[in-house]
């Protein structure tokens, strides 16, 4: 499958100059402000510039303009770069962006290009998307505003696209995810899982193992519910609810009646359980374990690394206990330094002392790796 290889970033938010070298499951850990929300608003910056509607300039609006987005701000780092570098069965195919702040405190392309290298042929072609633009030219071609797109930004754009940050923790009175859901809103899971009800509705009529995978293991952290309702609503067709049952029981609970860690853990289900040819090239999560019982953990550990066998997995972490479900391997460690984020990813041969006797969530908690509040 293809999976993004390597990230590089520089002048965004506090991460000054970074590579960042990816694997099919990546855990990132480190103290409260080093810079791991930092890292994965990467994955909710390419939503924004990638999604059927462009947003960038919305985007830097609300985040505070790009004071607040660009390296202690644009008089200090006047232009921020990124570079995704994706392994495809071709070769290598990389999309390179570098941002300026203008005169209105908004950001604007100076470059904007796809550069492909391909395995065995020696070749090497670039694709010059331009300079001057505030939204993506990619996603402006795909909307026939420009020219259509060669195949290699198509690729390119799909690749993008694919990679896609989820943030559950909203499971407010008013939160979407609490609320009907448009029944035909199922072509993927949406990031605060506001389609929750249509996705598992969708997914108990065209994909019953699936349904099966996903309702076995939210009944192995909340045994009570027997199985969800999944109807049309009778009064509106077009809406479905996340109803449920209780087990033993006939009478008919709303996703009102959800607490919010058994609902925060059934979109995760959902999300890491679906059938494998409907999930992303990548998942982002920031800190999943929230609001979590301790239990829950090694359930969510499970799923992740079954996910990271078909796609790829990208998830912050502030639990110990959660990080001794997985391998020094998987573990990237960010520290700030001097005003800026530093990543590392940790040595399985480096730990093998201390792993004797001591969990990886153990040695964190020792700041043996770094990650912590002192370093």
């Amino acid at each position: 499958m293809p999976m993004l290889k390597r990230i590089r970033v520089a002048g965004w938010k506090s991460i000054k100059d970074q590579t960042i070298e990816l694997s099919p499951l990546t855990v990132v850990i480190g103290a409260n402000g080093a810079g791991k929300s930092n890292l994965l608003s990467l994955f909710k910056l390419l939503d924004v510039l990638f999604a059927a509607t462009p947003g960038l300039r919305n985007y830097v609006a609300i985040n505070g303009y790009a004071d607040s987005l660009l390296h202690y701000g644009s008089r200090e780092t006047p232009a921020a770069e990124l570079e995704l570098t994706f392994e495809t069965d071709a070769g290598e195919t990389c999309y390179v962006a570098r941002w300026a702040a203008t005169a209105s405190a908004s950001l604007v392309f100076t470059q904007e290009r796809v550069v492909v290298r391909r395995d065995g042929a020696g070749r090497t072609s670039v694709v010059d998307l331009g300079a001057g633009h505030s939204e993506s030219n990619l996603i402006r071609a795909d909307g026939q505003l420009f020219p259509p797109l060669d195949p290699v930004s198509t690729e390119t754009l799909e690749l993008l696209r694919s990679c896609r940050l989820f943030h559950f923790h909203d499971t407010s009175e008013r939160s979407a995810v609490r609320r009907p859901s448009y029944i035909e809103a199922n072509r993927f899971l949406y990031p605060d899982a506001g389609n929750l009800a249509a996705v598992l509705y969708l997914y108990k009529m065209r994909y019953p193992a699936a349904y099966r995978r996903i309702t076995a293991a939210v009944r192995q952290m909340v045994p009570d519910i027997e199985d969800f309702v999944l109807e049309p609503s009778s009064l509106n067709p077009q809406q479905i609810f996340l109803n449920w049952t209780h087990k033993g029981r006939s009478y008919e609970f709303g996703p009102h009646q959800l607490s919010d860690g058994s609902l925060r853990f059934i979109a995760l289900a959902t999300l890491f359980l679906q059938p494998e040819e409907r999930l992303p090239l990548l998942i982002a999560l920031d800190e999943p374990e929230l609001g979590l019982h301790p239990a829950a953990l090694e359930i969510l550990a499970g799923m992740a690394r079954a996910a990271s066998l078909h796609c790829q997995v990208v998830f912050a972490t502030q639990s110990s206990v959660f990080l001794d479900h997985f391998e020094p391997e998987d573990v990237v460690v960010v520290n700030c330094r001097s005003g800026a984020s530093e990543f590392k990813r940790l040595s399985a041969d480096e730990l093998a002392a201390w792993r004797d006797e001591y969990t990886l969530g153990e040695i964190w908690e020792k700041n043996v790796v770094g990650g912590g509040p002192y370093g």
